[in-house]
């Protein structure tokens, strides 16, 4: 490679064959084009890897006529070595680009992932919940106008406690709280329509949207409409689509509502992520076996 690179890097000083342009014959001029030349031929396996090229292989799989091969590579990019060089080092950082953005994919599939793992618990947890409730009996629970202390405070405390940098512990965090605050507001069988009145955080929300999931009922409906239409965070649409299908498989939602939470439900595609999207893609579908005049 070197013999290669030094003959190489002559030959494009003498004959100008990727050289710049007005550029005096001098010693030091032979120099660099002879040093280009070095560095374009020991370059010359790194190109053959990148094309995937039979050439890299063991020595022992070796003959005269790769050898010849090989040394003619190291020829032609000693010769044109200014291109050569240049031509290499684009495609280093296209394919460090391409691996930086693929890094960056794999990140946010392992994060919907995590975040379909996480919901999928959920569900199991509040199928229990459910059970638990429905066993209540309607004498069991007796309405109370005073919210309890234990659920101000986690409404007042949910942005602070689910600030979290690490994202699965985050959405965790969120689901945790919000099924607690869920269970609090049907055990003691509290107004859903007041509380979004005094409480209109997003904390309540999720609270609210966690309820409907939990026990599903004909008011439930009315209170997820409202609740779409103010929720912000994507895990509170992402639990106000789960209620509305909890709603849905229930036989809670007819023909004639479907439209009206079909428009509500399309405006969370808005900087929707990738769970968030496949959420609302299957809400639509159990919504279209109610209604199959409605499209995605």
């Amino acid at each position: 490679m070197v013999v290669s690179g030094v003959f190489g890097g002559w030959l494009n000083y003498l004959n100008n064959f990727d050289t710049a342009e007005n550029e005096q014959k001098t010693k030091l001029i032979k120099h660099k084009y002879i040093f280009l030349g070095i560095g374009s031929a020991f370059l010359v396996p790194a190109f053959l890897k990148m094309i995937a090229s039979d050439l890299i292989k063991g020595s022992n799989d070796y003959d005269s006529n790769n050898y010849l091969i090989f040394t003619g590579f190291c020829l032609v990019a000693a010769i044109f070595s200014r291109r050569f060089i240049s031509t290499i080092g684009e495609k280093i950082l296209e394919a460090a680009k391409k691996a930086e953005k693929t890094s960056s994919e794999n990140k946010q599939q392992i994060e919907t992932t995590n975040l379909e793992l996480t919901s999928t618990k959920e569900r199991i947890e509040d199928v229990k919940l459910s059970v638990n409730l429905g066993n209540l009996k309607q004498n069991d629970s007796i309405f109370k106008e005073e919210v309890p202390s234990e659920l101000v405070e986690q409404v007042t405390s949910f942005i602070k406690k689910t600030s979290i940098s690490d994202y699965s512990e985050r959405l965790k965090a969120k689901a945790d709280i919000g099924r607690s605050m869920g269970r609090i507001i049907l055990r003691d069988n509290l107004s859903k329509d007041e509380l979004l009145k005094k409480y209109p955080t997003e904390g309540m929300y999720l609270a609210l949207a966690y309820s409907v999931e939990l026990k599903p009922d004909i008011a439930g409906l009315s209170t997820l409409n409202e609740l779409a239409k103010v929720a912000q965070q994507l895990y509170t649409k992402y639990v106000i689509l789960i209620g509305y299908r909890t709603l849905a498989n229930s036989g809670i939602i007819k023909r004639d509502q479907v439209k009206s939470i079909y428009e509500l439900i399309t405006r969370f595609r808005e900087k929707a992520d990738k769970a968030l999207a496949r959420n609302i893609d299957d809400t639509i579908n159990t919504l279209k076996l109610i209604d199959p005049s409605i499209v995605l």
